[in-house]
């Protein structure tokens, strides 16, 4: 499906019914990172997965975090979703927290994948600029395949090559001028510490153990900060938790939004 926001088109997938869920896919990702959890949240909830702006199906070029957001929320409005739980997964938590910080009061709950709170150090900075101008030198392939080695985890590169081959295929559909935009908009990302202590919803944290790009640290910070917020640890896992450890993600996504589900419905009389 497609839906025009702010002059572009934006294409999700909407399934299932019950609590809307909006998963947001991270960078250089597309919708389709999340079919591991497409199989099995639709049984619990109406699950919600859009491509962002240039990403997938959807057109346009990323240009900013914040642009990103307006477009999910123009999407959530258009919709009918809220109140809604959003999830972002790295640079979908990115967009994440753009979207507390302006629409917080259209959430039921957060679930924040594999991201972090800090905005890039000078030299996590240089080294998406640095990314930057080989992909326009050279083309995406170098950078992808050093981005590969990145994100998942050792275990993952050594003994899953249909999890290697997946991500590889995901990562070659996005488009140069994609890349290129969301390398920008995650260097240029504001810092999102602030917000933290604000996020007044049920808050769902989870990270690979062995995740070196947003590493378990970063999400232990944003567990402290963030009111009443859980954290899991994905066992086994590098920064894809969903597609290297698939069960242990949904087990915990499931779990999440059943006791969210559980305070949020109206008790009967006696």
């Amino acid at each position: 499906m497609k839906i025009r926001v702010n002059g572009v088109e934006l294409a999700y997938d909407d399934e299932g019914s019950g609590i809307p869920v909006v998963l947001l896919h991270g960078f250089p990702f597309s919708r389709k990172m999340w079919r591991p959890q497409a199989e099995v949240l639709p049984e619990s909830c109406r699950l919600i997965t859009p491509d962002l702006r240039g990403f997938g199906e959807s057109s346009g070029t990323p240009s900013s975090v914040e642009e990103l957001a307006d477009d999910v929320h123009a999407l959530v409005d258009q919709l009918g979703l809220a109140p809604c739980v959003l999830g972002g997964f790295s640079m979908g938590g990115y967009v994440a927290f753009r979207y507390v910080g302006r629409h917080m009061d259209t959430l039921a709950g957060l679930m924040l994948l594999d991201t972090r709170a800090e905005p890039d150090s000078p030299e996590g900075r240089e080294r998406r600029y640095a990314g930057i101008e080989r992909i326009k030198q050279e083309g995406p392939q170098g950078f992808l395949g050093d981005f590969l080695a990145l994100v998942l985890s050792e275990e993952s590169l050594n003994n899953r090559p249909m999890v290697v081959g997946e991500v590889r295929r995901l990562m070659a559909a996005t488009s140069t001028a994609s890349l290129v935009g969301g390398l920008q908009a995650m260097a240029q990302r504001p810092d999102s510490v602030p917000l933290l202590a604000q996020i007044s919803v049920p808050t769902l944290i989870a990270v690979g153990d062995a995740d070196r790009a947003t590493p378990p640290e970063a999400s232990q910070k944003m567990h402290e900060l963030i009111p009443g917020s859980e954290l899991v640890v994905i066992t086994d896992a590098g920064h894809v938790t969903n597609l290297e450890q698939p069960a242990q993600v949904n087990a915990a996504v499931l779990e999440f939004l059943g006791r969210l589900t559980r305070t949020t419905e109206p008790r009967s009389g006696g």
